[in-house]
């Protein structure tokens, strides 16, 4: 695996952070290749990494859904449950997206 940069790996992060996403989304990124559980993480990450060691995961909770590009090898990066209430109770009526925002407009 080829090294990435700090600001690579920063933007890679930045390009998709905690956000509500569809269950349709959620559910296509479940089933599109195999996905990743780590025991003690919550919801699953997409097997195909972003960039280095930065993944998408997805986190079903309460009903509703959300992702973010996390880093794997920094677990404070992942989606806890405490990041969910943090994220709800700083944007009580977030877009919901269906897609990854930087692709939204190509599919």
């Amino acid at each position: 695996m080829i090294a990435v940069s700090d600001p690579e790996r920063a933007a890679a992060l930045a390009r998709f952070p905690l956000s509500r996403v569809s269950e349709a989304f959620h559910d296509e990124m479940l089933g599109v290749l195999p996905p990743v559980h780590v025991r003690g993480a919550a919801g699953f990450y997409v097997s195909e990494a972003v960039t280095d060691d930065v993944h998408a995961q997805f986190v079903a909770c309460h009903g509703r859904f959300y992702g973010a590009n996390v880093a794997l090898r920094d677990p404070a990066s992942w989606i806890t449950h405490a990041a969910i209430a943090a994220f709800d109770a700083a944007h009580p009526d977030p877009p919901v997206l269906d897609w990854y925002p930087a692709d939204a407009a190509d599919r």
